[in-house]
């Protein structure tokens, strides 16, 4: 076996630093629950990196695993789960009204229940591919565990190759030799010939394997301490180990299948150490690399304090450092769970899909199941966008697995490229007749596009003849030259001259052939990229920024790197003489980045022209042009896309700019969002990604990176945009096979190191920078009125009784109080801004600016009407993002809009009843009460 040189190197470099990482210290970070779920949307998630499962236990009701498998792939390439099993116990330890808490312990890997006497814990062995669910009681328990099975679809229907058949396959359950195994078989099917014969490149088929022909993949549920009785593992005691096995296979035979998988259940097991190993797996991937952050400028009591959950769809902790690191750090962990197989983590849920809250206008896109409020949860083997691997979000799970050292977990989305260059090659020539190879958007497992657009191919369109009729996708080669972005930082990151020789330079060599190849030269022997597209934003453009500064700096690393043959590099000095330069064009008297040469007809929401800055870092503090791209910042074509989600990259272009505040500012927006669709909180929300969304959190972790470290030549910027007023911790890993760690302490770099030693005279430090407090409320020069908006209109139908404003948060026991006291009382004291009995409709209760910087929180009697939808108070500007309302829209129900967040709590208020209402705004916080208790 070949010893990486980056592995080795680690190796040595874990004995020769002191920092470490504790347990204890990303513990900070786990995710814990009080109480069990309601149904399947409340899945909490382990893996090992092929396995996966989303853990829930019911209450009332019983344990379950949805499993999943990297490569459980179907005849056209879904990914579906691999099945579920249920785990009962009794008495039941899950009831209603029992103690409960349910952990998801980072450190371990695992995940832990204790219930009433009983412990669970849950964990996908990290060396090996098998669950267990191992139950210790403090009395004797019942025990059973079975399989559970749902009719199976034949396909996501985002899919453009489809064939389905009448009679969908289905599951097959067999009983053997006292355990219980099930399979998913696809058989003699694939669109893999269909597929390439679509791109007259047939021939393929015999150089390359089908990707999904006769894939059958499925489980093995066994325990030694239970007995195989009518259908059911079943038995009483009081310790369990519950084992289940996972195999995907591609064999014509499925005897094959069951032979391998009973085999690999017959392999001897010493569960306390494999137990051992697997916590020492883990305990070296946080070592290798972390970032702890907390805000300096809240009480030492108040920091780290993170939910477990957030059912409104926004967290709403008050230390927002700590928010974005628990995001970063728990990311990293299920990139950890799911990028160690044979196919990429897919962006759209990886192996983390589940069933999702839905409501009956949108439920779903596939079969749903009605739950028993009303509501419907999605299929288990649903997946928004189908078989799809986007590359626009794609790639954004693995830029941050380079800072982070996990070079292991980036094999797979390289292989997955990289294995398909023949394939791409053979197209490319059969479609447009030159050399190379182009890879756009949707490049699936058969390495066929049928998913981008109608036709899946590129349009054959002549130069200056492009009108935009064709599809987001239809020019957009940029996929190719970010992927040899990639490879030269994983080659610079890792020492790994091998991957260097016989991937990146054939790669790149065939990539940067296809652009040479493709395009014409204008009259000054420049390249003209024309046709062309900026991503899939602008689609009429000529010399696209994207492509431009691609193609500028993949040649010119290469070019230092030394890389490929003589031939190569003569080739690669020719070709970089004829890239046009990167268009700029000035703004206000200021300099910025440009989507392309010319550019019209916008379609998408990319900001192509700061793609010269990340991912191609042509543009940059370190560079000496930050202000060129702040310019472009503020003028850039998307701001705050999607509300901070999903693929956009702000934050990452802020920290190249050196801005600090802008990119904190964006984290916290971007951590800030959750989903109501499911209880885990660290999935993102639903949005043009639905949930999970692991791009959310690649982008945002990548930006966390740069703000704490840059790169530029061979310089290090240490700090380049990080807030005075966050406190950090941090280990990451750079180009030369360098580590540098540090803390950061009120605002000052308290401590740092680099190894090797001999690179310190790269490091530029550079101070944290103080960040501009924002207000609480958003300013505009509204008074705050009661019982109507400032024109007058909706108006409260209803009875206010009281309404008073408090400075500073309300704890959760003087709420109660409130609402439990009188309501005809005048509130007084220091804390008291102002309060007032029976206000009517447009009264004032307070008006100074200074009012509104600092927390705040409001309370108030009320007594609605029947369908009541009107202001309780209100401070707002209609259509802009500034002040805050609270009121009863759409009817008896609660809303509280702070300048662009907005909660909702549906349906919780009574008519012509009083009822006490209170509101906690504080710095990223904000509680919502309801006759003294949290909404």
């Amino acid at each position: 076996m070949r010893v990486l040189p980056w592995l080795t190197f680690l190796l040595v470099l874990g004995l020769m630093l002191t920092s470490s990482v504790s347990g204890e210290q990303i513990g900070r970070y786990k995710v814990v629950w009080e109480s069990p779920s309601k149904d399947a949307s409340g899945q909490m998630p382990l893996g090992n990196g092929d396995i996966a499962a989303g853990v829930y236990a019911i209450e009332d009701g019983d344990l379950y695993l949805l499993l999943a498998k990297n490569d459980a792939l179907t005849y056209n390439g879904d990914i579906f789960k691999t099945g579920r099993v249920r785990v009962s116990l009794t008495p039941n330890p899950f009831a209603d009204g029992k103690p409960f808490r349910q952990t998801l312990d980072l450190p371990t890997g695992s995940i832990h229940i204790e219930a009433d006497g009983v412990s669970l814990r849950i964990w996908a062995d990290a060396n090996r591919p098998v669950y267990h669910v191992q139950i210790d009681a403090s009395d004797e328990i019942s025990v059973s565990a079975e399989p559970e099975f749902w009719e199976r679809f034949d396909d996501c229907g985002s899919n453009v190759s489809r064939a389905p058949i009448d009679d969908v396959t289905q599951d097959v359950r067999l009983e053997r030799n006292g355990r219980i195994l099930w399979y998913f078989a696809v058989g003699d099917r694939s669109v893999y010939p269909a597929e390439m014969e679509y791109y007259d490149v047939e021939h393929m088929t015999s150089q390359f394997p089908d990707p999904y022909r006769f894939n059958t993949f499925g489980n093995l549920l066994e325990c030694p301490d239970l007995s195989l009785e009518e259908g059911t593992l079943t038995g009483k005691g009081k310790s369990f180990d519950i084992r289940i096995h996972a195999l995907a296979k591609q064999t014509p035979e499925v005897s094959s299948w069951i032979e391998t998988i009973e085999r690999q259940a017959t392999e001897p097991m010493d569960v306390k150490k494999d137990w051992e190993e697997h916590c020492a797996w883990w305990t070296a991937f946080w070592d290798r690399s972390w970032i702890i952050v907390s805000d300096n400028s809240l009480p030492t009591d108040e920091r780290e304090k993170l939910d477990g959950e957030a059912p409104s769809g926004r967290r709403t902790e008050a230390d927002g450092g700590a928010l974005v690191a628990q995001s970063y750090n728990v990311f990293r962990f299920l990139m950890a769970c799911q990028s160690l197989g044979r196919i990429q983590t897919k962006f759209n849920g990886g192996l983390f899909t589940q069933p999702l809250r839905c409501d009956e206008r949108n439920k779903g896109r596939k079969v749903a199941t009605q739950q028993p409020d009303g509501s419907w949860l999605t299929h288990e083997d649903d997946r928004d966008w189908g078989r799809r691997f986007t590359y626009q979000n794609q790639r954004l799970l693995y830029w941050p697995l380079l800072m982070s050292g996990d070079f292991e977990l980036l094999q797979p989305f390289f292989n997955y490229y990289w294995n398909l260059l023949p394939i791409r090659k053979a197209i490319t020539k059969a479609w447009f007749g030159h050399e190379g190879a182009y890879y756009r958007e949707n490049i699936e497992p058969t390495g066929g596009e049928r998913d981008c657009g109608k036709s899946g191919k590129p349009p054959k369109t002549k130069p200056g003849e492009n009108q935009g009729k064709g599809y987001y996708h239809s020019y957009y080669f940029t996929c190719g030259l970010e992927t040899v972005a990639m490879m030269i930082e994983y080659a610079k990151y890792s020492g790994d001259e091998t991957f260097r020789d016989t991937v990146l330079v054939p790669f790149a060599r065939d990539v940067l052939l296809f652009f040479d190849k493709h395009y014409t030269r204008d009259t000054n022997g420049k390249l003209r990229l024309d046709p062309a597209m900026v991503l899939e934003t602008w689609w009429i453009a000529v010399n696209p920024a994207p492509d431009v500064s691609g193609l500028q700096f993949c040649l010119d690393e290469l070019l230092a790197m030394k890389a490929g043959s003589t031939d190569d590099q003569t080739n690669w000095r020719r070709f970089r003489a004829e890239i046009p330069p990167v268009f700029l064009h000035e703004i206000d008297g200021r300099k910025a980045i440009a989507p392309a040469e010319t550019w019209e007809l916008r379609r998408n929401s990319e900001n192509g022209e700061l793609y010269p800055v990340f991912p191609f870092r042509c543009f940059g503090l370190g560079l000496g042009t930050a202000d060129i791209v702040d310019c472009t910042m503020q003028h850039r074509t998307l701001k705050n896309a999607f509300g901070y989600r999903c693929w956009t990259q702000d934050q990452i272009h802020w920290a190249y700019a050196g801005n600090a505040a802008e990119a904190q500012d964006g984290l916290v927006h971007r951590f800030r969002n959750a989903s109501t669709q499911c209880r885990f909180p660290l999935f993102g929300s639903q949005g043009p990604d639905s949930c999970p969304d692991f791009d959310h959190f690649g982008s945002g972790s990548t930006a966390l990176q740069r703000m704490l470290v840059q790169e530029a030549g061979d310089k290090i910027l240490l700090l380049p945009a990080w807030p005075a007023d966050w406190n950090a911790d941090f280990k990451l890993h750079l180009a030369k096979m360098t580590i540098i760690s540090g803390k950061v302490v009120d605002g000052k770099l308290a401590d740092w190191s680099i190894e090797p030693a001999a690179r310190k005279n790269d490091v530029i430090v550079h101070q944290p920078q103080p960040v501009p407090v924002r207000p609480v409320v958003p300013h505009n020069d509204h008074p705050l009125r009661m019982g109507t908006d400032h024109s007058g209109g909706s108006r409260f139908k209803g009875k206010i009784g009281r309404a008073t404003m408090f400075r500073g948060l309300l704890k959760p026991d003087s709420i109660r109080k409130l609402a439990a006291g009188d309501r005809n009382e005048k509130l007084t004291g220091e804390t008291v801004v102002n309060c007032l009995l029976e206000p009517k409709a447009g009264d004032v209760l307070a008006t100074k600016p200074g009012d509104f910087e600092s927390a705040v929180s409001f309370e108030a009697w009320i007594q609605p009407e029947k369908a009541e939808a009107g202001r309780i108070f209100d401070k707002l500007t209609a259509g802009r993002r500034d002040g805050f309302l609270i009121d009863c829209w759409p009817g008896l129900s609660l809303r509280v809009i702070i300048g662009p967040h907005q909660e909702e709590f549906p349906d919780v208020l009574q008519p012509s009843a009083w009822q006490h209402v209170a509101v906690v705004m504080g710095k990223g916080r904000l509680e919502v009460y309801l006759d003294g208790e949290e909404l």
